[in-house]
């Protein structure tokens, strides 16, 4: 993908959001800060992006993002409440360091209890509306 690509996989994902009823983002890709030395460069948390073309046409864009996953471990519920206290300011480095998004996955029996200490501090359950896929690189 290059910076030329963007109105074209833009126009695709808004189509792709009015087909579906969603509205995902196409999050940003590049430094278009014509100021800056890595001006056209991926942005810090692009590990890739790719398009499909056909013909010299756009035909899906593809972006591999670095995301942050948060693991906890040990202690129990007052630990956990403990702890989500310094989840703000943790974000917040992590934000400062170019990411845009965390995840954290909890064990079914135990998404009950931890999503409300978890919901105040900003992080959704979203599992209702994604499959979740994985693999280990």
């Amino acid at each position: 993908m290059e910076p030329r690509d963007m109105p074209a996989v833009l126009r695709l994902c808004a189509a792709q959001n009015r087909r579906d009823g969603t509205s995902y983002p196409v999050p940003l890709i590049f430094d278009l800060d014509k100021s800056s030395p890595r001006y056209g460069q991926y942005l810090p948390n692009v590990a890739l992006a790719l398009v499909t073309t056909v013909d010299g046409r756009v035909k899906q864009g593809h972006v591999f993002m670095r995301t942050v996953e948060a693991m906890s471990f040990g202690g129990g519920r007052d630990d956990m409440e403990f702890s989500c206290a310094h989840i703000p300011l943790a974000l917040e480095l992590l934000r400062c360091a170019g990411y845009d998004e965390v995840h954290t996955f909890v064990p079914h029996g135990k998404v009950e209890e931890l999503q409300k200490v978890l919901k105040p501090q900003g992080l959704k359950r979203i599992d209702q509306r994604l499959a979740h896929f994985f693999k280990v690189l």
